[in-house]
């Protein structure tokens, strides 16, 4: 992740340097052969960073000292924001003709709390104090004896490996013989239902196996109903029961959404019905809770079926095998040697030719072995080594000192290492980013984890066209599925919008153990008034679950490094909303946020908010209590990302809103049309926001302003949904030649608001799945 930080770097010092950005500050003694030093520091270190990395498996020294280096390299690239804000803002020489924003955004820098950036000379001091502590950072080669060592990226276009029914090997005598007792009889006298589990480690192929049967012809007929629901270790019986009746109902998400208030009772009463005489199959996929009373409503409900029902349950615990009372247990045992190798060399020797297949097998057979069995690292292995060529390729693999490495997990994670350490090393940061978001198999929107990767600066620096950053971060996606670790959903569509990516529980335990305590999931609770960060190294991506009762500490520590914060609310329906005062507190503090998401109920938007200089990312939506943004909002000035959608009880955006010239995506806009207010952001505001891609709003007035809509040219529109008011009588294609918006490729008109942001829903819906 380090090399990646350091290519960044030099890329936004050469960007200044060669703008001559520092007009002002270069008349400062020294300040541009500091910068020069700066360049010529990051460009020494980045040489050793391969050999660093690959040496820190077998020498804890040289793990800190990239540590060391990336918690330099994440504080130089906060300055760099910093710095290009001042310059990118200040006023021309003749401040007295400055424009409105550049006195505004200057005035707000200077009295920025960070207190380093508030001046021409405190930048000139900044770069001299990074270059003294990178002088230490450097030195420590010789000692360490790292060397120069070229880039390694892939040589050859990749292919891509997907697990089907034909790949899938090893368990013909299990699969038989469960399905055997999924088919046979009823079930036993007094009951109407049996459950039937499988145990298993995490990569055992437990879930696969578990889909193979649910999608066995002979099942499909012998059922009347069959039900697949994903468990997780957070149980949550509400949540549960709404799954069961989406599946049983064939219902979408947005309908299922609107359950979010309906009481269990009521849930559990719904899916009687629904089953009531019918012989089912549920499958319980990947199943954590021991508690036998979790289960109890639940329970009751499932002997409503007919005879002959059944319950499939994959889990990695057998106590949980005993709590659900399961009449047949099955333990998944690891495949042998010879079924790890048909699984690697299926996609390893792909296309390869007769003699060189027979000249690898010998070592290919040896790799296996090192797969410990499990389908998963088979496959990922076999992706890696499709890449390797020659036999000396397979014996630099078989002999690796990473399978030496001696640490936690290590049968797991050392095949998965191989496969991490052949990755670009931009792409190695997107994937560790993923453990913070794409939870335990859960599907995530391309679009939207692209979005976040942009908004962490993991795409590179581009202030130019948006779509540069989709096509690289489209390209990181593929090398990543290639690789098996990101499963990519719906393949036809992947370059479009419809595409959806998981991540094997396994592999997402293996981007946590990556990070080694940068990301950090946190569970608040009622009576927590204060919450420190407990992480070996500090922290930069945090998830806060807000348990049962909405709450908020009063003071959260060790936040003043946090570049992404998600605040999650475990249940909607316990009302409440957010303590103002702790949201205050923590934004006073996480003044380095990149990106914050709020998912539970908050009456107001702290003011603060307008102290987050860095944040390109702010999520706001389905809040019902929110009434207004501040006008701080207006500060925000590298913002590129505002979604606001479904917040009913919002009744105007500021007219701040109209200076954040770098939004890109805007969702739940409310815009007035019929005059230019002084407060509000009205249409002609829209004229402001040159890159805006993706637009949906709500147009609130009578009428529409002819003269403010002509200022709209919005040149880079991709896609736009409006709301209509009802007193605006024109028709569709009118409303869009007022706004100059009839050239935009998608657009569509509604008439909910509860749905603004739905127009292209895979593209733009917030994925709470992954939280």
């Amino acid at each position: 992740m380090a090399e990646a930080l350091v290519s960044t770097l030099l890329q936004q010092i050469t960007t200044i340097i060669c703008e001559g950005a520092l007009e002002e500050v270069r008349l400062l003694k020294g300040v541009k052969q500091d910068l020069r030093k700066l360049k010529l520091n990051l460009t020494s270190i980045k040489a050793l960073l391969e050999d660093a990395d690959q040496k820190q498996i077998s020498d804890k020294t040289i793990q800190l000292w990239l540590d060391r280096l990336q918690e330099e390299s994440l504080d130089m690239e906060d300055a760099l924001d910093e710095w290009r804000t001042v310059l990118l803002y200040r006023p021309t020489n003749g401040a007295e003709n400055a424009s409105f924003l550049q006195r505004k955004v200057c005035l707000f820098l200077r009295c920025f709390s960070f207190r380093r950036v508030y001046s021409y000379h405190g930048i000139a001091r900044n770069i001299k104090e990074i270059n003294e502590r990178l002088d230490e950072i450097a030195n420590d080669r010789v000692r360490y004896q790292l060397t120069d060592t070229p880039s390694r990226l892939p040589k050859r276009k990749e292919s891509t490996s997907f697990i089907d029914g034909s790949n899938f090997v090893g368990r013909d005598e299990v699969k038989k013989e469960i399905i055997g007792h999924l088919l046979c009889g009823t079930s036993k006298e007094g009951e109407s239902c049996q459950t039937i589990s499988m145990v298993g480690l995490g990569g055992i192929g437990k879930t696969a196996l578990a889909q193979l049967i649910y999608n066995d012809e002979e099942v499909k007929q012998h059922f009347t109903s069959r039900i697949w629901v994903y468990v997780s270790d957070i149980f949550d019986e509400s949540k549960l029961a709404k799954t069961i009746i989406a599946e049983l109902e064939g219902l979408d998400k947005v309908t299922t959404l609107q359950m979010e208030s309906v009481p269990l009772n009521a849930l559990l009463e719904r899916i009687c019905k629904s089953i009531e005489g019918k012989k089912y199959l549920l499958v319980l996929d990947d199943v954590w809770t021991e508690n036998d009373e979790d289960f109890g409503g639940l329970n009751v409900t499932f002997k409503r079926g007919a005879a002959g029902s059944r319950i499939l349950v994959t889990t990695r615990n057998d106590a949980v095998s005993r709590v659900m009372r399961s009449s047949h247990t099955f333990h998944l045992e690891t495949l042998s040697q010879g079924l790890c190798w048909s699984i690697l060399k299926k996609i390893a020797l792909r296309e390869r030719d007769q003699k060189t297949c027979e000249d690898l097998t010998p070592i290919g057979l040896r790799i296996a072995e090192k797969c410990k069995g499990l389908p998963l690292v088979a496959k990922t292995l076999g992706g890696y080594l499709q890449f390797k060529t020659t036999r000396k390729e397979w014996e630099n693999v078989l002999n690796s000192e990473l399978w030496r490495m001696d640490v936690v997990h290590k049968d797991v994670f050392v095949p998965l290492l191989l496969s991490y350490y052949d990755l670009p090393s931009p792409v190695k940061q997107c994937f560790k980013y993923c453990a913070s978001l794409i939870k335990d198999d859960h599907a995530y929107f391309t679009c939207q984890l692209i979005t976040e990767w942009k908004t962490q600066g993991y795409l590179g620096f581009n202030d130019g066209d948006d779509s540069l950053w989709e096509l690289k971060g489209f390209e990181y996606l593929k090398c990543l599925g290639d690789r098996s670790f990101l499963q990519i959903e719906d393949s036809h569509h992947f370059f479009g919008q419809y595409a959806e990516c998981r991540m094997h529980d396994l592999v997402h335990e293996f981007a946590l153990f990556l990070s080694r305590g940068e990301f950090l999931e946190e569970v608040v609770s009622e009576s927590d008034k204060s919450m420190k960060m407990n992480s070996e190294r500090t922290c930069r991506y945090l998830v806060a679950r807000i348990e049962r009762i909405l709450c908020f500490p009063e003071s959260i520590s060790d936040v003043e490094k946090l570049r992404s914060l998600h605040i999650v609310a475990y249940d909607y329906s316990k009302g409440g909303v957010i303590n103002g005062g702790g949201l205050c507190n923590l934004l006073n503090k996480a003044r380095r946020l990149r990106a914050l998401t709020i998912l539970c109920p908050a009456s107001t938007i702290p003011e603060e908010i307008g102290n987050l200089l860095h944040l390109r990312c702010l999520y706001l939506p389905n809040n019902l209590h929110l009434k207004r943004l501040p006008d701080e909002m207006g500060n925000l000035v590298n913002l590129m990302v505002l979604d606001t959608k479904a917040c009913s009880n919002l009744t105007c955006y500021p007219k701040g809103v109209s200076r954040l010239t770098r939004l890109t995506q805007l969702v739940g806009l409310i815009v007035r049309v019929d005059r230019n207010d002084p407060e509000e952001f009205s249409i002609g505001d829209l004229a402001n926001l040159k890159q805006l891609a993706v637009l949906s709003m709500k147009m609130v007035g009578n009428t529409i302003n002819v003269e403010e809509s002509k200022k709209v040219k919005l040149q880079n529109l991709q896609e736009v949904k409006i709301l209509v008011n009802e007193a605006i009588m024109e028709d569709e294609d009118t409303i869009l030649e007022s706004l100059n918006m009839s050239s935009v490729p998608r657009c569509c008109f509604d008439t909910d608001f509860q749905m603004i942001g739905q127009f292209n829903t895979r593209r733009n819906e917030y994925q709470y799945c992954g939280f």
